[in-house]
């Protein structure tokens, strides 16, 4: 009953233009002492970023980037909760997300994962 579906998942990732590295957090041992690092668990994978909505400040005012993002990817990769995802649309332009959701990887062709961009407005000089 499922291969249909797999079988649209490799149709599915041609669809997959946007780029993303993910980063996951690793205890590591120094000196007797543990601390985390990020580590990339995959870089420069193949998704489909999408947006969800983008909510104004509580004065109404769109003054942050904050907003909900879904990332569609294939299966081959298990992506953690709280991860750190650097996405990297079509167009090249480049976002981090700094908090994910687990993946949710019941189907059979892709998997999903929200997202949540929250930074502040920044204005980009020329010269």
């Amino acid at each position: 009953m499922n291969d249909p579906f797999r079988a649209s998942g490799a149709i599915l990732a041609t669809l997959y233009r946007d780029r993303v590295t993910i980063y996951g957090a690793k205890p590591v041992v120094r000196n007797g002492a543990t601390e985390v690092q990020d580590v990339v668990i995959v870089s420069n994978y193949p998704c489909k970023l999408s947006l969800k909505n983008q909510q104004p400040s509580a004065d109404g005012q769109y003054g942050t980037d904050a907003y909900d993002a879904k990332l569609f990817l294939d299966n081959g990769v298990s992506v953690p909760a709280g991860a750190i995802l650097d996405v990297t649309d079509v167009n090249g332009n480049a976002i981090r997300y700094k908090r994910s959701s687990a993946s949710y990887t019941a189907y059979a062709s892709h998997q999903e994962l929200n997202m949540v961009r929250d930074e502040k407005a920044t204005v980009k000089v020329d010269g």
